[in-house]
């Protein structure tokens, strides 16, 4: 973890009192489906400590938080239990909130947990408690024409054979796992086609109607250390787009064979880097994957508009314990 981007700008730190009513919602769908175990042992390690602890079952839609978001301004935590996803739909009411949040994997890549190294163990969600370290992170937003608002994302959001695939899964019901992924990756292999686009930067043009895989990233996190936007990291407020001019099959292949060897891409691709980055699809539609999901579940169309940009305010999301010694490492290397 010393090589995570995480660690080398001192991002900003902040304690909080040890929380002491948690709210732990776990994804029924996400992953192998053991989710409401992991959610109900944690429960009765948390309540043995002396937790308040309420627990409950993910929201399909964004707007049915908007349910429990007096709730979630009640707690003093956020366990999620699950994937990208599931955390995808709350980051807009935690950060209303100011409440912080923790992660245990669940969905098939998790992104967010794994990127701060959070697991299912119990003593270290203690620890963090105990210990109230908490990072201030942004993330990024999504709108445009039809879009009604703004929509968040933490990690990434992208055109290429990943939208494809994640597309070709469509509204496939229960656990998913790397199985799945595969077949309908392969699928979307035999009929790649990238799109073409034109991308301003903080009103700077840096890509005019260029054929090729884009993507807007606010985390390195990628598909086992693939790392295809090495630089992207949610302790800065800006996004880095990344762009693999007139990419190909071999791409994707060699692409395949570093997720094998959980190794970094380092494909040649060009990098840009703002608060605000305009992406116009030319010629015809294409899908958008957002966090490992469909966005919207519809295709952006020919000649629109889509505007990414980075959160105002962050979100306070709670680490292990462990991960503040790193911290302090880095920081006392950077002076």
């Amino acid at each position: 973890m010393e090589n995570n981007l995480l660690f080398q700008p001192n991002p900003v730190t902040i304690k909080i009192p040890p929380p002491q009513k948690i709210l732990i919602i776990y994804n029924p769908i996400s992953s192998a489906g053991n989710t409401e175990t992991i959610a109900n042992h944690l429960k009765v390690e948390l309540n043995f400590h002396g937790k308040s602890v309420e627990v409950r079952a993910s929201e399909k839609k964004m707007k049915g938080y908007t349910r429990i978001a007096d709730d979630i301004a009640a707690s003093d935590l956020v366990v999620v239990v699950g994937g990208d996803g599931t955390i995808r739909k709350l980051l807009d009411i935690i950060n209303k909130t100011d409440t912080p949040i923790y992660a245990i994997p669940g969905g098939n890549e998790s992104l967010f947990a794994r990127f701060y190294e959070m697991n299912a163990s119990a003593d270290d969600l203690l620890q963090a408690i105990t210990v109230g370290t908490c990072l201030q992170q942004f993330y990024g937003l999504i709108s445009g024409k039809g879009i009604q608002g703004e929509k968040p994302f933490f990690n990434m959001a992208s055109m290429g054979l990943d939208s494809l695939t994640v597309k070709n899964i469509g509204k496939r019901k229960g656990p998913l796992n790397d199985s799945i992924y595969v077949w309908h990756g392969l699928k979307a292999l035999c009929a790649l086609h990238h799109p073409t686009v034109s991308v301003n930067v903080d009103g700077e043009q840096v890509i005019d109607r260029g054929s090729g895989y884009i993507i807007i990233a606010n985390n390195s996190a990628y598909a086992k250390n693939l790392q295809l936007v090495p630089a992207a990291n949610p302790s800065k407020n800006e996004l880095v787009l990344g762009f693999l001019m007139g990419a190909r099959h071999q791409h994707e292949l060699f692409k395949a064979m570093k997720i094998l060897q959980r190794k970094p891409a380092n494909l040649p691709m060009q990098y840009f880097s703002g608060k605000n980055i305009a992406c116009t699809l030319h010629e015809k539609s294409y899908p958008l994957q957002v966090d490992g999901d469909y966005f919207r579940n519809r295709d952006i169309q020919a000649e629109s508009t889509i505007e990414f940009s980075i959160s105002p305010k962050p979100i306070r999301v709670l680490i292990p314990a462990f991960l503040e010694s790193n911290l302090l490492k880095a920081s006392n290397n950077n002076l």
